[in-house]
């Protein structure tokens, strides 16, 4: 199998991320023009949940899966990736056949004690069938992973996110003549449809690509190690990164029925709870999470890197991964942090139609590189057998947000917005943590210097979109298009210009590099 590199794997991820982030924009788009923000609070209501129970059937098993078949690569060791792979298959089979049954049974208690707003129920009971499909398309996902060959998930989430987009413009178009709880229920029914998409293409690319006879065509005839280390080897990752997926879903799936109440609490009516809750966390949050595709797919990838790099005892090339993770997120954050802070109220009203989601977002907008920085740091602490640490770090940060929940939306000055800078703290407290962990482990490896210039590109970025909209509240359409395109043309100007962004450095972007290695060569004083 030839090696894939660490950056042309990212590299596909990312765009495999931004084609779906941007069409995962025009269905959220469409949806909450067509439901309201009522009816997405409703749907994000019930994400939490699945979320939850997902965390419980995959077992951590997807992490594990793609760390310990990364390292069962380098030593030629194919018995150990067929009893990986069995073990987690396994595992996950059984563990979806019984959440599955006990989301079926226990559905009235669901309805009755944690639906803070009933109408939510129909989108639980769709919700029911797809816990099994992503369960499963979870250890391909691995498995792709632990081969550092991204393209099968990659084009698996694009494809995934079309039909999903498909199946809801026809179900939700025509139920929501039957009510919002009936269109929230087909938005739902269109994710299964979407996840059952990109597990059959998952499948077909196993076939064709990734069976273990084409991979490791030259293995040894026997494991390099017992059958109880592979199983300790598993549970030694997988067990840690369960318990802080689990407890960070539990967090997440109590925060939408905290904050409904807190606002109940602040003196509001329910619907208008639910709506306010659908602002934050349909409209504001996936606004401020767009980056994200750039630095999750790092983290994604960074945890076989890492794992490989530790296996050949390379530790200078986990260092290298971070200083490269630390510029990248810090490229990609610091500008996004400027456009969603400055032009936060615009945005909203552009895409969702709704100016008061504006303010909720401008709250968070400006933590928005710590909380891009907060993926890659993870990736590199279960990379070095530190998952329990990751898992300590998300626990505080999670259980300080909801505290902070209750005791600030719960306000009547603040409602909603209590829930924002919550979010903001919390983000801020958990990056700190992450930080520190990985310094501790690998020493402080982070170019100071080109941080610096990023900052000062971003802030001159900033001053430029300034000037030319100096009420940027009035900006719509076209108009603010334009702004933000010239503010970040003028970043990248700057960024070269400080030789942060060399040539050498984007020739090495597949496809586009050389294109854009000669674009950069071109600009006052870049090299």
């Amino acid at each position: 199998m030839a090696h894939r590199s660490f950056l042309r794997g990212a590299f596909m991820l990312m765009l495999a991320a931004l084609i779906t982030r941007l069409l995962g924009f025009v269905y959220r788009i469409y949806l909450s023009r067509l439901i309201g923000a009522e009816g997405m609070g409703l749907f994000q209501m019930i994400w939490p949940l699945m979320n939850l129970v997902l965390t419980f059937v995959t077992a951590g098993l997807p992490v594990a899966i793609s760390k310990l078949v990364a390292e069962a690569l380098i030593s030629r060791d194919r018995v150990r990736v067929e009893r990986i792979l069995r073990v987690s298959a396994n595992v996950i089979a059984v563990m979806a056949a019984l959440f599955t049954a006990l989301m079926w049974l226990l559905r009235n208690l669901v309805r009755q004690h944690w639906l803070t707003d009933e109408r939510a129920y129909l989108t639980y009971l769709v919700m029911i069938p797809i816990v099994t499909v992503i369960a499963i398309s979870s250890i391909f996902r691995g498995y792709f992973q632990g081969l550092q060959d991204m393209s099968p998930p990659a084009v698996a989430s694009i494809l995934e996110t079309l039909a999903r987009i498909g199946a809801v413009y026809a179900l939700a178009t025509h139920f929501i003549r039957y009510g919002i709880a009936y269109a929230a229920a087909a938005a739902m029914a269109g994710t299964v449809a979407g996840e059952l998409v990109g597990l059959l293409f998952l499948v077909i690319q196993y076939r064709r690509r990734g069976r273990l006879s084409l991979v490791l065509s030259d293995a040894l005839p026997r494991s390099l190690e017992s059958r109880l280390q592979t199983l300790k080897a598993i549970a030694d990752l997988a067990v840690p990164v369960t318990f802080s997926r689990l407890i960070g879903s539990l967090l997440w799936a109590v925060e939408p029925v905290l904050v409904t109440r807190s606002l109940l609490l602040a003196g509001l009516a329910t619907p208008l709870a639910t709506k306010l809750y659908g602002q934050y966390g349909s409209m504001a949050i996936p606004l401020l999470v767009f980056p994200t595709v750039f630095t999750g797919s790092l983290a994604v990838n960074l945890v076989p890197s890492v794992s490989e790099a530790i296996a050949g005892d390379e530790r200078h090339r986990v260092r290298i991964r971070m200083a490269q993770s630390w510029r990248a997120t810090a490229l990609v954050g610091f500008p996004a942090s400027v456009i969603l802070t400055l032009f936060a109220t615009p945005l909203c009203r552009s895409i969702y139609h709704e100016a008061d989601v504006g303010p909720i977002l401008a709250v968070m907008a400006p933590a928005g590189f710590l909380l891009y920085l907060q993926a890659p740091l993870s990736g590199i602490l279960q990379g070095l057998n530190r998952a329990g640490i990751a898992m300590a770090n998300s626990v505080i940060g999670g259980v300080v947000r909801l505290g902070l929940i209750y005791l600030l939306a719960s306000r009547p000055d603040l409602g909603i917005l209590g829930v924002a800078w919550a979010t903001t703290l919390s983000v801020a407290l958990s990056t700190t943590l992450y930080f520190l962990c990985v310094w501790h482990y690998i020493g402080f490896t982070v170019r100071v210097d080109d941080t610096a210039k990023i900052a000062v590109a971003a802030l001159l970025m900033l001053v430029f979109m300034n000037l030319l909209a100096p009420d940027p509240d009035a900006l719509a359409g076209s108009r603010l298009t334009a702004v933000i395109l010239a503010g970040c043309a003028v970043y990248f100007v700057l960024c070269c210009s400080f030789r942060v962004i060399t040539s050498a450095t984007v020739r090495r972007i597949p496809r586009i590099g050389p294109w854009l290695a000669t674009v950069v060569r071109r600009l006052p004083f870049a090299v």
